[in-house]
């Protein structure tokens, strides 16, 4: 482990004791040998440090303090240390959050179990312990800054005993399932909690439910989303109309498939979240309030309380697509006047011709004052004059580095002013899409799409790199050489999945790669980002995640997370939970780093569908980054649902990186330094 220098460790062990001992804050521990000579130059040191200390017994984080205010920066909630202790062998794999605005101070970390010091000098060099000495207790950590500023114990760990924490569903009539989960501060409490969707199995007579639940298993409230969940429209002329009030792609309805309708963010900046979520005629909130509308079709934007389920407010969706019939789509966070965070709403309709006609979408985003949802700008594709085409998804990212966010949903980007930036030529419509910090030798962020080929509607090309900042495209996957007409066709030319990461150390940047149904085709294997094919065999594609501890990357599929090994072109199972499903699609409800260090939790539901499960890995790693969540592009996306895609940072996180930046944001309730 790396050391404090002199005077910093001679301090930190005056203010937290010896390991092995008990300690009082006023001395060595009882645990301590009899000084010898250095050790009484030591004391000697520490005493005229031991001058010079402060300390904050209340807050375990100064949000007061200046590292926290940065000015002219995004807004984000405030978070605690996120201890948790799950167990490991003989003992029991601790693990914590350095926030964002810490990192690059000179911070350090004690551990205990109760008063015992467990760490030999100050942490500095991770933000992960395992713990094997013998006995039972609580643990904290203690964070020191500059060796003189001390804060208070950090909230005790959360024990993850059989390895997960569980978390019971509140009892359902139906066979429900978890569809979604998102995770936010609901309650200022600088912990998360997870809001749900529900559906039941039962797609005739039995509606969503929208649900909240903290870490500790409470459960928090329910929004009954109505009659109108499930009953479908019949005003429209589009034949296959989703239900004015579904979410979570609720009915499998075509077109509607990927809809989530929900999100959850704090956009007033009171530092407790709001839920956002398309709602109508019937949906009933937690405290009972019900709506009614003049027509059963109306469809709203609903801004409820995050603490309590009760609605704050709601105004009506854009009428634009109404003669259409009710519109689907997407909900997502963005900080497009690069400070405050606002809704965004991909909005969608299949109308005319009926049965699987054109798509009509807009894009709106919305500012939320703490009481009104008032619009702040609109994008209609149809006024684009343009050949924008949506992905089964969101993202929204600052893909220039200018602070503020753009909008991307496929092929197209928005500035954050709502204008067009770019339509990429040739793509179309494409089930997945990525876009993150994938070649560190590049300016800005790049981005990997794969394409649909369906309904004799051919796509030009099965994959394209690109730059995210202008929309060039960098490198093309190619289809072989022929017109193509069939089934058949369909089944080598449609690529359903793809994903990028970097899990190859031997190349520089990430690689991706898609879902290719023959291994033989030109575009099939592993990709590097400079053009080159690494490898003839594939992983799993759906999802990355960051598991193990080195900067590589790991991957998720269902239950299952893999490691690739490029030497052997094969992969090694590094995690295979029993007892617990995926959702849809083999993905989780949720996975993203809401405790512990910089790695990742997945969130699982069990077989029976009683309860969620949230599991954290048990690898020791020496790498101390800040948490995931206070990183701009990694936090929002945490805000969008629909086809779950991976989360991705907007910096280079990967083998042979440098130190990320710090990320500018300030933490909520502070005003900005000057």
């Amino acid at each position: 482990m790396k050391r404090l220098s002199t005077g910093a460790f001679a301090a930190a062990l005056l203010i937290t004791g010896c390991a092995g001992g008990s300690s009082d804050d006023s001395g060595y521990s009882s645990a301590t040998d009899s000084p010898s000579s250095s050790a009484s130059q030591a004391s000697s040191q520490s005493s005229s440090v031991a001058s010079t200390l402060t300390y904050n017994d209340t807050d375990e984080t100064e949000t007061s303090q200046s590292i926290y205010k940065n000015a002219g920066s995004r807004i984000v909630e405030h978070l605690d240390r996120g201890l948790i202790a799950v167990k490991s062998g003989g003992g029991w794999f601790l693990s914590w959050r350095l926030l964002g605005p810490e990192y690059g101070s000179n911070i350090a970390f004690n551990v205990y179990k109760g008063d015992k010091l467990l760490n030999s000098s100050p942490i500095t060099d991770s933000t992960n312990y395992q713990d094997d000495s013998d006995g039972d207790g609580t643990y904290t950590v203690r964070a020191v800054f500059d060796g003189k500023r001390v804060l208070a114990k950090s909230k005790a760990a959360l024990k993850l005993a059989n390895g997960y924490l569980e978390i019971p569903l509140k009892a359902a009539s139906s066979d429900y399932y978890v569809q979604h989960a998102w995770a936010a501060d609901l309650d200022g409490d600088g912990q998360f909690e997870f809001v749900v969707s529900r559906l039941p199995g039962d797609k005739t007579s039995n509606p969503c439910y929208l649900e909240a639940y903290k870490l500790d298993g409470s459960f928090l409230w329910r929004v009954d989303m109505g009659v109108n969940s499930y009953t479908r429209d019949t005003t429209g002329i589009g034949a296959n109309d989703a239900a004015p009030a579904a979410i979570s792609g609720f009915g499998n309805i075509a077109g509607y498939r990927n809809d989530d309708m929900v999100t959850v963010y704090d956009l007033d900046s009171d530092g407790k979240a709001e839920v956002l979520v398309r709602t109508a005629t019937g949906t009933t909130f937690a405290d009972g309030k019900v709506i009614t509308s003049a027509s059963s079709q109306d469809q709203f934007i609903s801004v409820i309380q995050g603490s309590t389920g009760k609605e704050i407010t709601r105004t009506a969706v854009p009428s634009d697509f109404l003669a259409h019939g009710p519109v689907g789509g997407q909900f997502g966070v963005g900080y497009f006047d690069g400070v405050h965070p606002s809704l965004v709403t991909q909005l969608v309709v299949r109308g005319v011709p009926a049965k699987k006609g054109i798509f009509h979408f807009m894009v709106v985003a919305w500012d939320f004052d703490g009481k009104t949802l008032s619009q702040k700008w609109k994008w209609l594709a149809d006024a684009s004059g343009t050949t924008a085409e949506r992905s089964h998804q969101i993202r929204v990212v600052d893909v220039d580095g200018d602070g503020k966010d753009e909008f991307a949903a496929g092929n197209y980007l928005l500035n954050s002013d709502g204008t067009l930036r770019y339509v990429i030529d040739g793509a179309g419509h494409g089930d997945r899409f990525h876009i993150g910090k994938f070649d560190p030798s590049r300016t800005g962020l790049q981005g990997f799409g794969i394409q649909q080929s369906e309904l004799n509607v051919w796509s030009k090309f099965p994959w394209y790199y690109y730059d995210a900042v202008t929309g060039t495209r960098l490198t093309t996957g190619k289809h072989l050489d022929y017109t193509p007409s069939t089934a058949a066709d369909e089944a080598l030319w449609d690529v359903g999945r793809g994903t990028a990461a970097d899990i190859d150390p031997r190349h520089p940047g990430y690689e991706f790669w898609g879902a290719l149904s023959d291994l033989t085709l030109p575009a099939a294997g592993v990709w590097n980002v400079d053009g080159t094919k690494v490898s003839t065999k594939v992983p799993s594609v759906n999802f990355r995640i960051w598991w193990d501890g080195d900067v590589g990357a790991e991957l998720l599929d269902g239950t299952v997370i893999d490691k690739w090994n490029p030497d052997t072109e094969t992969t090694t199972r590094l995690f295979e939970p029993a007892g617990v499903v995926s959702s849809w699609r083999s993905a989780p409800p949720f996975y993203g780093d809401v405790l512990g260090d910089w790695r990742e939790e997945v969130l699982l539901e069990t077989t029976d569908h009683t309860a969620l499960r949230l599991f954290s890995t048990t690898i020791p790693s020496n790498r101390r980054f800040y948490t995931l969540a206070h990183n701009p592009e990694y936090r929002l996306g945490f805000t969008v649902r629909g086809y779950l895609q991976s989360l991705l940072v907007d910096y280079y996180l990967g083998y042979d990186m440098a130190d990320p930046p710090k990320p500018a944001i300030r933490v909520v309730g502070q005003a900005a330094a000057s």
